[in-house]
C-alpha cells in the first residue's frame, strides 16, 4: 500500500475550539475534508487520521522497536513504511512477533466490535504543521495501522479521539498501568519522567529518548516529587533508587529487558556483576521463555568463572543399577519399625513369592554373600 501523502489540515487549532465549545453539532460540511470529525458533540469525540497523529516518544512503555523509532518520531518515515519494517523484524526476532501478534488481535477486536475507548490528546502546531499530539491510547494505533498495512486498505484508517485539554503524566501512566502492569524498566521510565518534569526538565521533540531518561541521575529527590512517586507508583525513596540503577545499562540491552518483561529481580542480579557479562546474561534470559533467576545466577556464574563442573556421571550399567538399589535396601534395614528386622524383610519376600522363587532368592544371596565376602579383603 503506497504512504499516505501529509495533508493540509489547516488550523486544526481553531477548528477543534471551537467544536469543543459548540453547544450544537456542527455540521460535517463545514469542515476541511482532511480535518478530524466530530462524531459526538457532547463528548467532543473525533475521527484523527493516522497521519495527523504522534504518539508521546517519551512515554513508559515503549511500542516501536529502537531501531524504528527515530526515522518515525522525525517523520522521516511515515506510519504505514514504519509498520512493514516493523513486521520484517518480527520475522526474525521472537519478542517483536509477540507485540505484533498482541497487537493484531486487538486490530482484529476493534475492527468486530468498534473502538470503545477513544485515545486522548491535543492538537499543536509542530513546525507550521498542525497535529495531534497523543497523550493515551498508542496501542489501538498502531493495531489500527498493522491492520491497514496487513489488509492493504487504500483508505487512510482513523482512530477516535477525545480533545484533552489538561492533559497530565499521572493520567498517561494510568492508562498504561490499566492495560497491564508496567515492566520493571517500564516503571522506572515512568518515575524518571515524573521526577524529572516535577525538576521542569521535559524533553525535546528531537531528543533522544534513552539521553532524556539519563538525565536522572542529576536530580535529587525532594520530598514533594517522593509524595507524588508514592501516589502515582507506590515507589517508596529506596525502591526509587534501585530502578533507577537500570538506566546504567545500554540502550539496546535495556530495551531487550523491556521487551522481555524481565523481571526485576533478574535485572539487579544481571547488574550485580561486572558490565562485560551483561549482554551475555540479557541474551540468555530474552532466547526461551520460561528461564528464571536461579537459571539466569548460574549462567553468570558460568561465565565469570566461578562455578564448580561437576564430574560427568556415566549412565550406570544394569548391574551398578541393581547394586544400588539393593545397598540402599540393606543399608536401610535398620530403619524397619519391627524389631526382628532381618525377620521382617525375610516374611514380606517369601509372602509375595512362590517356593520356587524363594529358592532361587537363597540360591543368590547365598551367591552374592560368598563373592562379597572374596572381594572384601581387597577393600581399605
Amino acid at each position: 500500500m503506497a504512504e499516505p501523502k501529509k495533508k493540509g489540515f489547516g488550523d486544526l487549532i481553531n477548528i477543534t475550539t471551537t467544536a469543543f465549545g459548540a453547544s450544537t453539532a456542527e455540521s460535517e460540511a463545514s469542515y476541511p475534508e482532511d480535518a478530524p470529525k466530530m462524531v459526538n458533540n457532547r463528548q467532543s469525540v473525533y475521527r484523527v487520521p493516522l497521519s495527523m497523529i504522534r504518539p508521546d516518544r517519551f512515554q513508559a512503555r515503549f511500542m516501536l522497536p529502537y531501531e524504528l523509532r527515530e526515522d518515525f518520531f522525525s517523520q522521516k518515515a511515515g506510519w504505514a513504511e514504519t509498520v512493514r519494517r516493523w513486521l520484517k523484524l518480527a520475522e526474525h526476532d521472537r519478542l517483536i512477533r509477540r507485540e505484533i501478534e498482541e497487537l493484531i488481535a486487538l486490530g482484529d477486536s476493534l475492527h468486530d466490535t468498534g473502538q470503545i475507548k477513544p485515545v486522548t490528546g491535543q492538537v499543536i502546531n509542530i513546525q507550521g504543521r498542525d497535529i495531534f499530539q497523543m497523550l493515551t491510547g498508542e496501542r489501538r494505533f498502531w493495531a489500527t495501522a498493522l491492520k491497514s498495512v496487513r489488509e492493504g486498505l487504500e483508505e487512510e484508517p482513523y482512530v477516535l479521539a477525545l480533545i484533552d485539554n489538561q492533559p497530565s503524566l499521572e493520567k498517561q501512566i494510568a492508562e498504561n498501568m490499566a492495560y497491564k502492569a508496567l515492566t520493571p524498566v517500564g516503571k522506572a521510565r515512568a518515575a524518571a519522567r515524573m521526577v524529572l518534569e516535577a525538576n521542569n526538565i521535559k524533553p525535546g521533540n528531537e531528543e533522544d529518548e534513552f539521553a532524556f531518561f539519563r538525565k536522572i541521575g542529576e536530580v535529587r529527590l525532594s520530598d514533594e516529587t517522593r509524595d507524588v512517586l508514592m501516589k502515582t507508583l507506590q515507589l517508596e525513596r529506596t525502591y526509587y533508587g534501585r530502578l533507577m540503577k537500570f538506566f546504567e545499562l545500554p540502550e539496546n540491552l535495556l530495551e531487550i529487558c523491556d521487551r522481555a518483561e524481565m523481571p526485576e529481580r533478574v535485572l539487579r542480579e544481571i547488574m550485580a556483576y561486572d558490565p562485560q557479562y551483561w549482554a551475555g546474561a540479557v541474551a540468555y534470559y530474552a532466547e526461551h521463555e520460561g528461564r528464571t533467576y536461579q537459571d539466569v545466577h548460574s549462567f553468570l556464574e558460568r561465565a565469570c568463572g566461578r562455578e564448580k563442573q561437576r564430574a560427568v556421571r556415566l549412565p550406570a550399567d544394569p548391574a551398578t543399577k541393581s547394586a544400588r538399589s539393593l545397598k540402599r535396601v540393606l543399608l536401610n534395614v535398620d530403619e524397619l519399625p519391627q524389631d526382628d528386622k532381618i525377620g521382617s524383610l525375610a516374611d514380606a519376600l517369601v509372602s509375595e513369592s512362590d517356593k520356587e522363587e524363594v529358592q532361587r532368592l537363597m540360591t543368590h544371596l547365598e551367591e552374592l554373600t560368598k563373592a562379597v565376602k572374596q572381594r572384601l579383603g581387597s577393600l581399605r
